[in-house]
């Protein structure tokens, strides 16, 4: 598991002043993950999936458990954590890094729950994703979103990603950058 840095592990304050962890996800995070998945409308869910599903299908036992288990061989999966000021702990974005063909490539993806866009959680997560891809020996990154995803337009550039047109798909933009 890749180490803590200035972005995994130790807190971070966001625009709105809240604070956040973001640290590798846990086998016992899936309780939290049902409640951060009721927290994504259907366009962000759409955005990130290029699919509707509904609650009721991401909050399956089977996905969740899924989700909360990540080998490092396979990739990485973080989560930005808030605890409330009465001790209330709840997931509030999701990012995953999977390893691809061919090898030293990796695709990154980013969920963020709606009421915390705009804050820069997902900027930091991209950054986390990509030290951890680092960390792990992965060489390139790619992710596809589709073109009307300003968000991750935005957030995939900071982290120094190439963008692309999908050729023959309007519809998708892909991106790319060398981890180095």
């Amino acid at each position: 598991m890749p180490s803590d840095d200035s972005t995994r592990g130790a807190a971070l304050r966001l625009r709105n002043a809240a604070v956040v962890t973001i640290r590798p996800i846990r086998a016992d995070d899936e309780p939290l993950m049902v409640a951060f998945h009721a927290g994504v409308s259907p366009r962000s869910v759409y955005q990130r999936y290029f699919h509707l599903s509904t609650l009721e299908q991401r909050v399956t036992h089977t996905r969740l458990a899924l989700t909360c288990r990540v080998d490092p061989a396979v990739g990485l999966a973080l989560v930005a954590e808030h605890t409330t000021a009465d001790g209330e702990t709840a997931v509030v974005a999701l990012g995953r890094m999977t390893r691809t063909d061919p090898p030293g490539s990796a695709e990154v993806a980013l969920l963020v729950v709606d009421r915390w866009h705009g804050l820069g959680l997902g900027t930091a997560m991209m950054r986390a994703l990509v030290d951890g891809a680092r960390e792990l020996g992965v060489q390139r990154l790619h992710g596809e979103m589709l073109a009307d995803n300003d968000a991750m337009r935005a957030v995939v550039r900071h982290a120094g990603f190439v963008i692309r047109a999908v050729p023959g798909d309007a519809a998708v933009l892909r991106a790319e950058r060398a981890v180095g």
